[in-house]
């Protein structure tokens, strides 16, 4: 399996991704920086606040960056026919979709949480000499905080599968882009400080639809015409 999922990071160009990934994570520090900083004068973010911008936003973008990645690896390769060489490789259908599947998995999932990571250290530095964010933020919060919310990064790596269903029926790289949209601003949802994505219940239940629907795409793969 990690053979395939070099074999696909070297066919992706994934170092492209990876500056595209970086991009995107400073392009949130700094959507967040200016949000709260210019803000300031008019209501000064909680800490409580902060973390909540901060995970919110990151997930939202990199919920719709897997989207891209869904359509590159799979959807693209469908509507090219290029998945067809993959096909004579002697390992089954299932096992080359779960290759890719994975790494996007794992991709989504170590952007989420780095760039979280990021965004929170550079923002709370900031912070040190322009104050605003209300209070400190210290170490021993980030940590904690960290540790409560990693399960929810994981759980937004399943999410991102929900798309692949119907990218794969409607074979359509816009259908895949429009419904990763569509989950991310779901996800991100909020009242106040209370977002959707934030009830444990409903990231949990999205990973669990993103699983079966990945399934459902692949499970009749071994005896389904590419050429369809």
């Amino acid at each position: 399996m990690f053979k395939l999922m070099r074999l696909e990071m070297k066919k992706l160009n994934v170092a492209r991704y990876v500056r595209n990934a970086l991009a995107a994570c400073l392009a949130i520090s700094g959507f967040l920086f200016f949000m709260l900083y210019v803000d300031r004068e008019l209501y000064t973010a909680s800490s409580t606040d902060f973390f909540f911008l901060v995970d919110s936003i990151t997930r939202m973008v990199f919920i719709v960056f897997s989207g891209v990645l869904i359509s590159r690896l799979v959807i693209e390769e469908y509507n090219d026919k290029t998945i067809t060489l993959m096909f004579t490789y002697p390992v089954s259908r299932k096992k080359l979709m779960c290759s890719k599947l994975l790494m996007i998995i794992c991709f989504t999932f170590f952007s989420i949480l780095l760039s979280r990571i990021f965004a929170t250290v550079v923002l709370t530095m900031l912070d040190n000499n322009l104050h605003f964010i209300e209070g400190n933020i210290t170490i021993q919060m980030v940590i904690e905080h960290f540790r409560n919310t990693t399960l929810y990064d994981f759980s937004a790596s399943g999410i991102s599968l929900v798309p692949l269903f119907l990218g794969l029926l409607k074979k359509s790289v816009r259908t895949t882009i429009i419904t990763s949209i569509i989950i991310a601003a779901f996800f991100g949802a909020s009242n106040e400080d209370l977002s959707i994505g934030s009830i444990i219940g409903v990231p949990v239940t999205f990973t669990i639809i993103g699983v079966v629907a990945s399934y459902v795409s692949i499970r009749n793969i071994e005896h389904k015409d590419v050429l369809e």
